[in-house]
């Protein structure tokens, strides 16, 4: 196969076939061995990246291909957790010449600058963004960049944040398939935070809060909260929840929580999120106590059966943990059913505990709850696939991945396709899945089962 081939599986999003290809190019191509540097970037496999990358560079590229070969290289440090030396092989890009092999410039300091932004760095990431935003990128990329700064000045001034969300392009489109897979998922991140920096100002610090704790970047989140004034009154607001949770997230102190627990004896929601840090922090018998305490004083509802359920299952006790999750279907609301039921199913499909009977039908529950969601559907047929159910899983799975689920699910529609005999269908549904998450647990999967086929 030539290199052409092999960059047309790349571009196709075909990283299972192109591994190969490549493989088999290295010896003769440096570019060949590039691209197989950047396929183990994708897949998470960091140290074969690096050394295929840097084998790379050694044996000569072309300026553009080099450029590349950094952005790959300092990806693979960074995921490693190498985040100076990342951060340095990024900036190696400010010295490219000529200028028009420097087209990846930008992307190499916004790179840099998310990684700032990920680790705390607030004030490098903002001009580092800002830097980005001075040469031309590509749309896909512009975006991000946009969103990462307004999310840095919406916690100072809202104004500016909503001006860079309103510059934000239409839907994501193709740019550059070399670039393409390094760009960073956002979700629905520029939406919402377009949404809380419409609200009313008396209570958009809390909201802005809680997005930022949701999201991982604590400090910011801490800022918001201390910017809310503590209630005085005998009953509690989210306020003080809100930045006790912080807290606890941003340095592991607990006195905060119990501090918040002890004055509003009354909020069981904070007693609940109380229990789930002792669990957290191995205080076993402080979890039991706190435990105890609620279930004593508070009555039973779907919620406290939930983090009883934790309790049990934190301490291996599965047969335990399985009547509280069926306590806690029994209390459901109609409106929240889906959504404990997946739960409940989820915690029987990861341990494996009566998965055929209460799991399933836990399962079978949730799909009916949300017909149309593909999580749910994903669960419904893993359920299946177990359960020796392989024409429903398949079902399952198929209406799953047409309403968006991921490599989870063409998994479970490989191996359901493969014990029902349709061995060409399920090879496909299997590549499908490697290809989709190139570097989560359900490629290496997904490649272990293409081995099992004949």
């Amino acid at each position: 196969m030539s290199l052409r081939a092999a960059d047309g599986l790349w571009r196709a999003g075909r990283y299972h076939e192109a591994l190969a290809a490549y493989e088999r190019l290295v010896p003769d191509l440096p570019p060949a061995q590039l691209r197989l540097g950047m396929i183990y970037v994708l897949r998470g496999e960091r140290g074969p990246a690096e050394r295929a990358i840097r084998r790379a560079m050694q044996r000569g590229l072309t300026n553009a291909d080099y450029q590349l070969a950094l952005l790959y290289l300092g990806r693979a440090l960074a995921d490693a957790g190498r985040s100076e030396l990342a951060t340095h092989t990024w900036l190696l890009m400010e010295a490219c010449h000529p200028a028009q092999v420097c087209r990846y410039r930008a992307v190499a300091r916004l790179l840099a600058a998310d990684l700032a932004l990920t680790e705390g760095a607030y004030a490098q990431a903002r001009t580092g963004l800002q830097a980005a935003l001075t040469e031309p990128l590509p749309a896909a990329w512009a975006n991000f960049a946009r969103y990462r700064l307004a999310l840095l000045e919406a916690g100072t001034d809202s104004e500016a944040a909503l001006g860079l969300l309103a510059h934000l392009a239409g839907p994501r489109a193709a740019t550059d398939p070399w670039l393409d897979p390094l760009l960073p998922a956002v979700g629905h991140g520029p939406e919402d935070l377009r949404r809380l920096l419409t609200t009313p100002p008396d209570q958009r610090s809390q909201l802005l809060g809680q997005f930022y704790l949701e999201r991982g970047f604590l400090r910011l989140a801490e800022a918001q909260f201390a910017a809310v004034s503590r209630p005085d009154a005998a009953t509690m607001d989210d306020r003080a929840l809100y930045a006790a949770v912080t807290q606890w997230h941003t340095d592991g102190n607990i006195e905060e929580l119990e501090a918040v627990v002890a004055r509003y004896p009354d909020e069981w929601r904070m007693g609940l999120i109380l229990v789930m840090a002792y669990l957290r922090s191995n205080a076993d018998s402080a979890a039991t106590q706190q435990l105890e305490l609620l279930m004593a004083t508070q009555p039973a509802t779907a919620e406290l059966e939930l983090v009883r359920a934790s309790w049990h299952l934190m301490r291996g006790e599965y047969a335990s943990a399985q009547q509280a999750y069926q306590r806690v279907l029994d209390l459901a609301p109609a409106e929240r059913l889906g959504d404990y039921a997946l739960l409940v199913a989820r915690f029987h499909l990861s341990t494996t505990y009566e998965l055929c009977s209460s799991g399933l039908r836990a399962a079978e529950i949730a799909a009916r709850a949300r017909p149309d969601d593909a999580t749910t559907l994903t669960v419904l047929a893993a359920c299946r696939y177990y359960c020796d159910q392989p024409s429903g899983a398949a079902q399952a799975a198929e209406m799953a991945w047409q309403a968006g689920a991921g490599a989870e699910a063409s998994y479970y529609l490989g191996l359901s396709l493969a014990s029902l005999g349709e061995q060409q269908a399920a090879r496909e549904a299997l590549i499908r899945a490697a290809d989709r998450a190139p570097a989560a647990p359900w490629r290496q999967r997904a490649e272990l089962a293409l081995t099992a086929l004949r």
